[in-house]
């Protein structure tokens, strides 16, 4: 009998398995038909990975192939997905990604619970054969496809009894010996983002309960929405993110509370699916294993725009039952970040998973390079830009103390040419598998040998600057500004090593250690934030962006700009590109300006005599950039890696190069990756310094300590 679970232990969310702490790094089989576990590529691969040490797998089954409408339930379609996996490596362990999607069927029989899209119910275009097939086409005005309602509760409670009765029968079967642990998915692609604006008479309800929970009277819902025409039983539930703001960008916190509100209650429903089932999973298996489940998606998700309803907002809800949700998923974001030339960057807030202590499990989706002539194993002639994107993508992780999966995916199909020699690497139906060749497979090890060394030492984070992302700042505007990638790539740049967490969380964090501290989003702040900002980071350099506390929950307005920055702004009519003061603004101020042009409404300047000013806009030559004691603000929601790096050195952070080219850094090792080739010195923190002199397309890993390289 096994005993799986996390352990916070030496500095992290440790994988436990039978007392021994073992590396969380998985090979990941796909949805569709040809990544079965037991077909002969999965088979074929499940032992490749064997072989380099990698005996974790991802098995991806549906709770509707034993749910019947008539006939008992029956596991063994789902066990049968385990017995494969076992086929291939008897020792490996296996988690399972139940998709809790109902039947068709069900959702035939239950129209009332499914999900509507701008008024309408969904499109019945019959049952696929892959799961989450259509599964995004309930965005843009589209109708969506016939899905149930992330906030049914009859759903919940359904398919939260057959989640009993699957753990009940499967673990007696001999494959529950080699169960890693449960992954629940539903929603787009099973990762738990709504299908669409679901504005039904479902989600509806759970709307009406939300007003309830959190006004209790009409009255006090009249005086939040300033209308004596509602009540908690006919307030207009209008959640479309599409409406325009009521001062530029932002949605005023009276006048909008009605959209705001109907966001946040649709925003609550995944958490709330995923807490149910992730207990079912803790109170009915008979030994510990793991309960997770995609969530937490943060950076460069959910279309900036629509991420008050199809984002993972609601965080907090899952860190607040601690132990009942062991490790959250992601896939990398899909942004420039993927490309040779783009600075690593993880979808989820890293340390604050870890101060949480909760696992995180990246999805390292990104196949080898070559479409256009893509063929099964990678193009040869691209290894060099493979194994650079292989070790940035799998490292950045494991220096956040968490973990990540292999996921053998298929190419988009639109970017292969019918004529390569993988022509069928869009296929659901045939595939060979990304990695499938012997020169990646070694490269594989190399990295496996990387996570296992590393989990024989503590973990001990270095950064000294901190950012913080606030996740209610979305619902107070109606057209998203923040430059997520923009900002990552920056910091990655500059030569110092930053950490991620959400502004509830800073509470947490380990503040003592950082000496700058980025507030990336900070929109929306009440008094009580605001006074906990100032007594925690009082003694920091602190960089606010934008419209840092231009709403206070209650209303608009540019002094609370002030009361966050303690520097004055006003309005500014209208957004021009930037001019320096002193030459203070690097020679790439030319990205920053192409960036900003059309984006910012309202825009703001300086208008305070005690800051000392850093730039100006061009055309009215106010200042849009300033200094104020230990305070430091920006105009524009971005700076650029020369414009952060004369900051953090000034703030004693440590800088590690700055040639610009992309570094990652912890107390084990250091990580650079460069697309053009790079000579730069390198200071570590204990003084030393090395040389390293890459070439192109090259990522390489050096000991923190002594500068040996090690990758």
């Amino acid at each position: 009998m096994k005993n799986i679970r996390i352990e916070y232990k030496e500095g992290r969310p440790a994988l436990m398995v039978n007392e021994k702490q073992l590396p969380p790094v998985i090979y990941g089989l796909s949805d569709f038909p040809a990544a079965k576990s037991n077909t002969a590529q999965a088979q074929r691969n499940i032992a490749n990975f064997a072989a380099q040490g990698v005996r974790m797998v991802t098995a991806d089954t549906n709770l509707s192939y034993a749910w019947h409408k008539f006939t008992p339930f029956d596991v063994e379609p789902i066990q049968a997905e385990i017995a494969g996996v076992l086929d291939a490596d008897p020792d490996s362990m296996v988690l399972l990604r139940l998709h809790m999607n109902p039947p068709y069927w069900w959702l035939r029989d239950h129209p009332e619970e499914t999900a509507w899209y701008n008024g309408a119910p969904g499109i019945d275009d019959g049952e696929p054969v892959r799961m989450i097939r259509d599964d995004g086409t309930g965005f843009g005005g589209a109708r969506g496809r016939l899905r149930v309602c992330l906030g049914s509760k009859l759903w919940i409670k359904e398919a939260g009894e057959m989640l009993k009765l699957l753990c009940e029968q499967l673990s007696k079967t001999p494959e529950a010996e080699h169960l890693l642990g449960i992954q629940v998915a539903c929603g787009i692609f099973g990762e738990w983002h709504q299908w669409g604006n679901d504005d039904g008479p479902c989600m509806e309800k759970r709307f009406r309960e939300y007003l309830k929970e959190t006004y209790g009277t009409d009255e006090n819902l009249q005086k939040a929405w300033g209308r004596n025409d509602v009540t908690l039983e006919t307030a207009p539930f209008q959640p479309n993110f599409a409406q325009p703001g009521d001062e530029g960008i932002f949605r005023d916190p009276v006048k909008s509370r009605n959209i705001m509100d109907a966001q946040m209650a649709i925003q609550m429903t995944p958490p709330e699916a995923i807490l149910h089932f992730c207990r079912i999973i803790k109170e009915t298996w008979p030994w510990p294993i793991l309960a997770g489940s995609f969530y937490g998606y943060y950076m460069g998700s959910a279309n900036g725009d629509a991420a008050p309803i199809e984002g993972h907002l609601r965080p907090d809800l899952i860190f607040k039952e601690p132990g009942l949700v062991d490790c959250l998923c992601a896939p990398f974001p899909y942004m420039n970040n993927r490309l040779p030339e783009g600075a690593p960057m993880s979808r989820g807030l890293l340390e604050s998973m870890r101060l949480n202590h909760a696992l995180w499990l990246t999805e390292m989706d990104q196949h080898p390079v070559g479409t256009t002539s893509f063929r099964p194993g990678g193009d040869p002639a691209h290894y060099p830009e493979t194994f650079a994107m292989l070790r940035r993508n799998c490292l950045l992780p494991l220096m956040g103390g968490m973990g990540y999966w292999y996921y053998d995916h298929r190419i988009v199909p639109h970017v292969i040419k019918l004529d390569s020699a993988g022509s069928m690497e869009g296929s659901i139906f045939y595939k060979k598998g990304w990695w499938d060749h012997p020169v990646l497979m070694d490269e594989i090890g190399k990295i496996q040998r990387i996570a296992e060394k590393r989990e024989e030492k503590p973990y001990a984070p270095v950064a000294d600057v901190l950012v913080v992302y606030d996740t209610a700042s979305h619902f107070a505007h109606a057209h998203c500004v923040d430059q997520q990638f923009q900002v990552q790539d920056a910091l990655t740049r500059s030569g110092a090593a930053f950490d991620c967490i959400y502004l509830c969380d800073l509470k947490k964090a380990e503040l003592s250690r950082y000496r700058c501290i980025i507030f990336a989003n900070a929109w929306q702040l009440s008094k009580e934030q605001l006074e906990e900002i100032k007594a925690l980071t009082g003694d920091k350099q602190v960089i606010y962006f934008y419209a840092a506390g231009y709403s206070d929950g209650q209303k608009l307005d540019a002094a609370h700009i002030q009361q966050a920055t303690c520097i004055r702004v006003e309005k500014e009519k209208e957004y021009s590109p930037m001019v320096s003061k002193g030459g203070f603004l690097p020679a790439d101020k030319a990205e920053l300006d192409k960036r900003a042009a059309g984006l910012i409404s309202p825009c703001f300047c300086v208008a305070d005599e005690e800051a000392q000013p850093l730039a100006f806009y061009e055309k009215s030559g106010n200042c849009c950039a300033a200094r104020k004691g230990n305070a430091w603000y920006f105009a524009l929601p971005t700076f650029t890696k020369d414009w952060v790096r004369a900051i953090l050195k000034e703030a004693g952070v440590h800088i590690y190069g700055e040639n610009g080219d992309a570094i990652l850094a912890d107390a084990s090792m250091i990580v650079i990756n460069t697309c053009n080739g790079c000579k730069q010195e390198i200071t570590l923190r204990n003084g030393k310094t090395f040389m390293a002199d890459l070439p192109a397309l090259t990522t390489a890993v050096f000991d923190a300590q002594t500068g040996e390289r090690l990758l």
